[in-house]
């Protein structure tokens, strides 16, 4: 007997997201390789082999391969097919994922459906047409808002910027635990042994000195930690300590 499969169909949007996406990812790869080439060539300074591929090169490379792959493996399920418009626009942790998560939170509307991928999609857009407009602006009142950026206040407060907008982040999806029609109970148990063991790591590597190599170690961590928690979710599942169950049942 024959048994019956199901197949996921996409959205017309998601198709046409996901084809145009490819397109215009191929079109940026291919003019962010050949433009440093063109300008080498035109100004005849390009370097042999043996001074672009050497131990500091390949340094450099330890650190950013594993950091565009946990990207590549974190990011993805959450921004859907705008992933595309936001690695090739970039700054997506401090920008484009946040702009899409709240989007899609105020809309209420869930990751990987089509309503949620729209919004994302608009969201990053909107965010990358502001971005090069600010910048713009910036670039053009440089001379006049520098002075501002050596206040004391202003760096001190910059500091703050990052850890408060992440916090933010974490809170609300912490706070959240709706999944389209299912509701996660108890899902925050999954990733406290991530969170055991990063804090652990960190504070040891600081009171060793060591705290300023764990930045070029983030990549790593992401891709060791993201199996971690989710075998650990799935374990805790299999033994009832998280439930997935309807909303319906949820509010009763």
């Amino acid at each position: 007997m024959s048994k019956a499969k199901t197949e996921t169909k996409m959205d017309s949007f998601q198709s046409w997201a996901h084809r145009w996406g490819r397109v215009g990812t191929l079109i940026v790869l291919i003019y962010m390789v050949a433009l440093p080439f063109v300008v080498l060539a035109a100004y005849d300074s390009i370097p042999s082999l043996g001074e672009v591929f050497n131990v500091n090169t390949f340094s450099i490379l330890l650190i950013y391969i594993p950091v565009g792959f946990s990207g590549a493996l974190s990011y993805t399920p959450i921004l859907g097919c705008s992933a595309y418009l936001a690695f090739i626009t970039g700054n997506i942790m401090n920008l484009k994922l946040p702009v899409a998560a709240n989007a899609m939170n105020l809309t209420q509307k869930q990751p990987n459906t089509p309503e949620g991928e729209a919004i994302a999609s608009v969201a990053v857009a909107v965010s990358s047409l502001m971005t090069v407009a600010i910048l713009t602006l910036a670039a053009v009142c440089v001379s006049f808002i520098s002075p501002v950026f050596e206040l004391p206040a202003v760096k001190t407060a910059s500091g703050y910027l990052l850890p408060a907008l992440f916090g933010s982040m974490a809170l609300g999806l912490f706070a959240s635990s709706s999944s389209g029609s299912k509701v996660v109970k108890g899902g925050i148990k999954g990733v406290l042994p991530v969170l055991i063991i990063m804090t652990v790591l960190s504070l040891a590597a600081r009171l060793a000195g060591y705290g300023s190599v764990l930045g070029g170690l983030v990549g790593i961590f992401i891709i060791v930690m993201l199996p971690i928690g989710i075998l650990t979710s799935y374990v805790l599942w299999k033994k009832g300590k998280i439930q997935v169950v309807d909303k319906e049942q949820k509010e009763k």
